[in-house]
Parts: C-alpha cells; structure tokens; sequence
C-alpha cells in the first residue's frame, strides 16, 4: 500500500507545483534537492563514520552512531528519490535533533512491539528469557587443573 501511495503522493504534489509556478521550477527544485541531499548526507555520513571508528578503537560499543549512520543512509535514499515528501523527510533526517528524536521514537516503538527471547543451555539444562529482566551474575573461569598448570609453565 505504501509503495503505491507515496508514488501517486509525490506525483501530485510535483504537477501541482509545476501548475503553481512552472516545469523548470519543479525540474530544478527536484535537481537541487538531490544534488544537496547528495552532499550533506555523504558528509555527515563519512563524520558518522568517524565517530564509529573512533568508538570502536576506545573499546565502546557506537550503538547511537550506528543508528545515526542508518538514518543517514536512509536520508540519503530518500533525498535522491525525486519528489517533495520524500526530500522533506530525507533533511528532516539530516538534521541531528530531528533525527534524535526519530530515534527516540523508534526505539518506544521497539520496546512496545519488538520481543526478545534468549535461550541458555546449561549442564542440559535450558532456561528462556522473554523481555524481562534477568540476573547477571558477576563470575571468572577457573580452568581445570591440566590447563592451570600448562598456563601457569
């Protein structure tokens, strides 16, 4: 349903513009929007990127900057599919508290609609977590006594 209603969506709103004001109007917004969308979300895209390394190099996990680089790409998407709704989502993503909050929404969205189940095998015996809150347990292998050995040789 979406992939045809967006469509017929932009195609509407691109002849109205071109009634309202004229074909290379229309032609030209449309170039411009992509050619700018092109740029900034490769720039901010290649930054992102930065920040991935740069977190992954201090030993942290770039959860945020990993959703941040996947909107990026999708804004990146959207900004180079011609039409007006879909350029004005793509800059909405571009811009950083914009993308914030789509991510903090996402992520209501996930916790509401998304489950994870674990399941654990120990000494045959299996447990499955669901969405709930689990025990961890703070521990260290003690390995066997061969293996203790040879490492301490």
């Amino acid at each position: 349903m979406l992939f045809i209603t967006v469509p017929l969506l932009e195609l509407f709103l691109l002849l109205w513009l071109s009634q309202v004001t004229s074909i290379w109007v229309t032609f030209g917004t449309v170039l411009f929007t992509g050619i700018l969308g092109t740029l900034l979300a490769r720039s901010q895209g290649f930054s992102t990127w930065q920040k991935i390394r740069g977190q992954m190099s201090g030993g942290q996990v770039p959860g945020s900057a990993l959703a941040d680089a996947a909107m990026i790409f999708m804004a990146g998407a959207l900004l180079m599919t011609p039409g007006l709704l879909t350029d004005s989502v793509g800059f909405m993503l571009l811009i950083p508290p914009c993308r914030d909050w789509m991510k903090r929404r996402a992520l209501d969205w996930a916790k509401k609609n998304v489950q994870f189940t674990t399941t654990t095998t120990v000494n045959g015996e299996t447990r499955t977590y669901t969405n709930g809150p689990s025990e961890v347990v703070d521990s260290y292998v003690v390995p066997h006594e061969e293996e203790r050995k040879s490492i301490e040789e």
